[in-house]
């Protein structure tokens, strides 16, 4: 039996969250952060709302709302690659992933208690056969996806440029997403287990207290206080503003930078990275992140130092003491390991293969 306070806070849970979602929706629809974002605020207000359904048993909800929460893991995911990868594209490929994520929660849900309800809470049934071994592929696929929602939070991290996602890889996703593993594992080894109301509560009072603050912290409930970007849905898309102190000094290591990268070539070291450029231009690493987004526009540390490397491969690609080196040497003398990732920032960069472009300009020789 549900406790009044427990029902108060998962009630205040899926009001927020709902509110959450419409807030994101309304005002920033155009972003596909922002969908997923409120599609994923809708699964986790679905998580408390589901247990009410079960509570009193509103069997025409329970339904829809399993196959809400059930997809969470999936939202979550998807959500992490919007949200960290610098273009983000919708594929078909999502769809059939998600098709076949959602069959394997169904079918094993039916094999280990006999009907189609109760996909995600499953500690609610006593009655589990085989142990919940049908459920294994579902919790192995839910398992991957937050894996890999973490992998495309952390990938990146040495290199971004941009303060305000950098903190959402940390702290947002990755505590998510470790939250999310240890509910999967607790709610699987718990199947045909009692719930403790105690615990029940407290979890659910946690979650009240952490949405409210979200709320609170970053839509603008406090008296006063202007609403904020929420960080962990809309890292800075935007060049992010150098102060007017940071700003003047700044200027001087971006020309110094600019001369280094120009003139030196220093991007050509293998292995070159944010720290060691930082080291050359006697600056803070996170200060010389946030200066090269803000003064030069960089989202990407690869990118910025890819724009350099690939400009002077396609110089020597063409000019006439160094045109009959072949692609590989050229690339390896501008810092790159290996030919795949070299090819890709070329392509990326020129539209073309290196071959392509020098054959482009054979008319040139």
């Amino acid at each position: 039996m549900m406790s009044p306070l427990d029902l108060f806070f998962r009630t205040g849970n899926t009001a927020l969250l709902v509110l959450l979602a419409l807030i994101l929706i309304n005002d920033n629809h155009h972003r596909p952060s922002a969908i997923l974002g409120a599609i994923f605020a809708l699964c986790v207000a679905g998580i408390h709302m589901l247990t009410i359904t079960l509570e009193w048993d509103w069997r025409l909800l329970e339904m829809p709302l399993n196959l809400l929460v059930a997809a969470s893991p999936f939202v979550f995911w998807l959500l992490a690659k919007s949200l960290f990868e610098d273009v983000f594209r919708w594929k078909w490929v999502y769809l059939l992933i998600y098709a076949v994520y959602a069959v394997a929660g169904v079918v094993g849900h039916y094999i280990t208690f006999g009907d189609f309800r109760g996909i995600v809470h499953w500690f609610m049934r006593s009655d589990v056969a085989h142990h919940g071994l049908a459920l294994l592929p579902f919790i192995l696929i839910n398992t991957t996806l937050i894996i890999l929602a973490l992998y495309a939070a952390l990938k990146d991290w040495r290199v971004d440029l941009v303060e305000s996602r950098r903190r959402a890889r940390m702290v947002s996703m990755s505590l998510g997403g470790i939250v999310i593993l240890g509910i999967n594992a607790v709610e699987f080894f718990s199947l045909g287990t009692a719930r403790s109301n105690l615990l029940d509560t407290s979890l659910s009072a946690a979650f009240f207290l952490l949405t409210l603050g979200v709320c609170t912290r970053y839509l603008g409930f406090r008296r006063g206080q202007p609403a904020m970007p929420v960080p962990f849905v809309f890292p800075s898309e935007t060049p992010e503003e150098v102060d007017a102190e940071e700003g003047a000094h700044g200027a001087v290591v971006i020309d110094e930078l600019k001369r280094l990268m120009g003139e030196e070539k220093v991007f050509c070291e293998e292995g070159f990275t944010i720290r060691r450029l930082a080291d050359k231009l006697d600056v803070k690493e996170y200060r010389l992140r946030r200066l090269i987004n803000g003064h030069l526009g960089y989202r990407n540390f690869n990118r910025f130092l890819n724009q350099y490397r690939i400009e002077e491969v396609a110089r020597q690609l063409v000019a006439a003491e160094t045109r009959h080196l072949p692609v590989l040497s050229i690339a390896l003398d501008m810092g790159y390991r290996s030919l795949s990732p070299f090819n890709k920032a070329f392509k990326e960069i020129k539209g073309m293969t290196p071959t392509e472009y020098r054959n482009s300009h054979k008319a040139e020789f």
